[in-house]
């Protein structure tokens, strides 16, 4: 199994991608991404995360509309969905994921998608859609984008070989999920309940090389 995993960001700019296993690849540009996962999709399953907020929540109250998703600020870390990074990057997402979801669809016209992580990993097959989210990790090289893909690719796949227990990083039961929308824009599902189905959310260790 492969885990890929695309830092969002302005194509050719700040976007990032990396992916794992036993043929890793990593790079900058957005084409090449979607070339390389194309590839391991045709060789077997695949796990392909977006690090940006790909999930909202629905709330009953109009104060905490805004607050930030369950799991999102922990360990003296404070990174909400709707703050100004986060919703700059959910913003961008809406663009790009659309873009990359189409072309691998163009690409593996007859493979399976789920965001149902619990079945994907009992019997990887097909295509598993995440969100990574990575934040305040210490850098080891100039190239931050395609290291935090890195980072959270590698969190998802160790956690799957070690047989780690696997739960989201995320807890939002009554959401909207925005990549639920996307996998029906672009053919992946005819299944209207992703709309409002959690999606995994990786979250690899605060400072973690």
């Amino acid at each position: 199994m492969h885990v890929a995993v695309i830092d969002i960001g302005k194509p050719g700019k700040n976007l990032g991608w990396a992916i794992v296993g036993s043929n890793p690849a990593s790079g900058t540009d957005l084409d090449e991404a979607i070339d390389e996962i194309s590839d391991r999709i045709s060789r077997g399953p695949v796990a392909l995360g977006f690090e940006a907020p790909l999930y909202v929540p629905m709330r009953s109250a109009a104060g905490d509309l805004t607050k930030a998703r369950s799991g999102e600020c922990v360990g003296g870390v404070n990174r909400p969905y709707s703050a100004s990074a986060g919703s700059t990057v959910l913003v961008i997402a809406t663009v790009v994921v659309p873009y990359v979801l189409r072309a691998l669809r163009s690409a593996a016209p007859v493979s399976i998608a789920t965001m149902d992580y619990r079945s994907f990993f009992s019997a990887p097959a097909g295509v598993l859609f995440f969100e990574a989210f990575v934040t305040n990790q210490k850098k080891s090289h100039d190239a931050r984008h395609v290291e935090d893909a890195e980072l959270a690719a590698m969190h998802l796949l160790a956690m799957w070989e070690e047989r780690r227990p696997l739960e989201s990083a995320i807890c939002e039961p009554e959401c909207l999920n925005l990549l639920g929308a996307m996998m029906l824009r672009t053919g992946w599902t005819s299944d209207l309940s992703v709309l409002d189905d959690q999606c995994l959310v990786v979250r690899p260790p605060v400072g973690t090389l």
